[in-house]
């Protein structure tokens, strides 16, 4: 676990880059100057960095580095308190790191015993760290009892604001590292089915190569389950299929390309090679289809809603893998609706082929998902400028 400075160190140096001092931060944090001093020396110990130059009291360039990044940390910390001038400001002044983790840790855990184990702390340890976060935030984070315990919607708030935080400081830590041209940092990108085999990858691939020092991890699963990693900054980004209507006051999408679906079955289909397939033909057969709510499902459901009335589809397999529908697809003559991407190597290999049969509309968006607030290290922009060079002649 990454040691953190305490974080009464990180309000000492704003108040340092605030006042121009040593003696203004002092004088701000309530603390001796030579407590403010010793209190810095050990924030740039902890940092490996040299943030302020001691001959002419200055910042340097480490310290205007993360000092943006400490600022958000205090924005999101306060924003945990909602609108209340008096909680913000006692969060700012009394919030602990262990308070911030303990209720970070819960949220992703959902019990305390779990978050102990995760943390490698004992339970009573967490326990009494996340009740009093409560205190100091001023409102119940918890409610329930024995092992029936949950967040309120306040906590749910708190937990995604610290989290945030904690997401915050190793950006900080990782854009120190990136100034002294040690590419060390971590992309973490959730991934929806279809950017699963072809576009993710290819990038990941790209820049693991360029810096093999450099981690990146790739998360899979729900639209509903990324997104709600992506808010707490378990995740930088999320890549796939973009939503229609999509409205959020924390997130936003960004496209980068079209793509259409086809109806899919295994090279030697009964349909395979047959002109002018017809609904009918289609009912024949069972599908496998994509989970309720993803824009692939929403348009087999229009495609199926054409099929004759005494032979409705037969939704035979549901799931968001593609190598569980690849293999249901080689395996057997069920169908299902891909994009050319996403089978482009087995279209390449004989195995799978491409029925004709024109999904109208089937046309979607595939984009990115990331917080309106993100501010990405340069590892991250620049698997971000990877991904979207890698996505100008993808339109189908």
């Amino acid at each position: 676990m990454v040691h953190l400075p305490n974080l009464r160190h990180l309000r000492l140096f704003i108040a340092f880059a605030d006042g121009g001092s040593l003696t203004a931060a002092a004088e701000a944090l309530a603390v001796t100057q030579p407590a403010a001093s010793q209190a810095l020396r050990s924030l740039e110990q902890s940092l490996d960095a040299t943030l302020i130059d001691r001959a002419g009291m200055e910042m340097t360039g480490e310290g205007r580095i993360v000092l943006d990044r400490f600022r958000r940390i205090f924005d999101f910390l306060r924003q945990a308190a909602g609108t209340s001038k008096s909680a913000a400001d006692r969060v700012e002044s009394r919030l602990a790191w262990p308070h911030v983790r303990s209720v970070a840790a819960f949220a992703v855990h959902g019990s305390f015993s779990a978050a102990a184990r995760s943390l490698d702390q004992s339970e009573p340890a967490v326990q009494r760290a996340a009740r009093e976060a409560e205190v100091v935030v001023g409102t119940p984070l918890f409610e329930g009892k024995g092992r029936a315990i949950d967040l309120t919607p306040a906590g749910a708030v708190a937990a995604r604001q610290f989290s945030l935080a904690l997401a915050e400081f190793e950006s900080a830590r990782i854009q120190l590292m990136e100034s002294r041209d040690r590419y060390e940092g971590r992309v973490s990108i959730g991934t929806l089915p279809l950017t699963r085999t072809f576009l993710v990858p290819d990038a990941v691939a790209l820049l693991a190569g360029r810096y093999p020092q450099a981690q990146f991890e790739i998360l899979e699963g729900s639209y509903d389950a990324l997104i709600g990693d992506l808010e707490r900054g378990r995740i930088d980004m999320l890549v796939g299929a973009l939503r229609d209507g999509f409205s959020s006051k924390t997130l936003q999408q960004e496209r980068l390309f079209d793509y259409e679906l086809k109806v899919v079955g295994r090279a030697g289909h009964p349909l395979t090679g047959k002109k002018a397939i017809t609904p009918s033909d289609l009912a024949e057969f069972s599908w496998v289809v994509a989970r309720h709510g993803t824009p692939s499902r929403q348009t087999f459901d229009t495609m199926a809603a054409g099929f004759p009335n005494d032979r409705p589809a037969r939704r035979s397999v549901e799931s968001g893998s593609l190598n569980a529908i690849r293999g249901v697809l080689l395996k057997s003559d069920h169908l299902a609706l891909l994009s050319l991407h996403q089978m482009r190597y087995d279209l390449e290999a004989g195995f799978l082929a491409a029925l004709d049969y024109p999904l109208p509309t089937s046309r979607r968006s595939v984009g990115l998902t990331f917080r309106r607030h993100f501010l990405p290290t340069r590892l991250q922009s620049e698997f971000l400028t990877t991904l979207r060079e890698a996505s100008a002649d993808l339109s189908e």
